[in-house]
């Protein structure tokens, strides 16, 4: 019986998941993933063309969920405003960063290779575009807020910029460095407590005073 094709293209995705995040984008050659995956090169051709279709491949799909969840958050907080106001997401962001972890760790390989191995490709713009792409969500979230009458210190985008640059760069880092998702969801769930804390201080305390 001549193999799944399906069985092969999975190979062939783990075995390049573990060279790219290895040697990096540069340092990766076909060669050694055909290798890793018991396939000539010439049979892991028939599959994909060049080195870019199979890292694009990897991690493509999540690095636009990545950004499709983030603007659908932002939307369903901003949806809630009117009934349930900011603590909407006081209470709820906890369950939001707990409900993307738990996708990142399905497909941690590819995450792991956005954030530290995306560099000479398409997508070596993941780290600082999510993080920009927050920042913008959050500063139309705040605009929405206090149009709806809520009274929130208002904020540049620099200052918000830098929260949330700060806030991401932990996450990336339990992303990073467990490979366990409870072990994960431990520190997470922590982290995002203080992140929440610290931005309810940010808009919620009057600096006037």
């Amino acid at each position: 019986m001549p193999p799944d094709p399906s069985d092969t293209i999975a190979q062939i995705i783990k075995s390049a998941g573990a060279e790219f995040l290895r040697n990096g984008y540069a340092g990766t050659s076909l060669r050694k993933i055909a290798a890793e995956a018991g396939l000539t090169t010439g049979a892991l051709y028939r599959h994909y063309a060049d080195k870019e279709s199979l890292y694009r491949a990897l991690v493509e799909p999540v690095y636009h969920t990545f950004f499709d969840s983030l603007r659908e958050e932002t939307d369903h907080y901003e949806g809630l405003l009117d009934s349930e106001g900011l603590n909407a997401m006081w209470e709820d962001s906890g369950r939001t960063v707990e409900k993307i972890f738990r996708y990142a760790y399905d497909h941690l390989a590819a995450v792991r290779l956005l954030i530290s191995a995306s560099k000479q490709t398409v997508f070596g713009d993941f780290k600082e575009r999510l993080v920009w792409m927050d920042v913008d969500l959050t500063m139309r979230y705040l605009r929405t807020a206090r149009n709806r009458g809520y009274r929130i210190r208002k904020l540049s985008r620099k200052e918000v910029y830098l929260v949330t640059m700060g806030q991401y760069a932990g996450f990336f880092e339990i992303l990073l460095q467990f490979d366990d998702l409870n072990v994960a969801l431990n520190y997470v769930r922590n982290y995002s407590a203080f992140c929440t804390g610290g931005w309810k201080k940010l808009l919620e305390e009057d600096y006037n005073t």
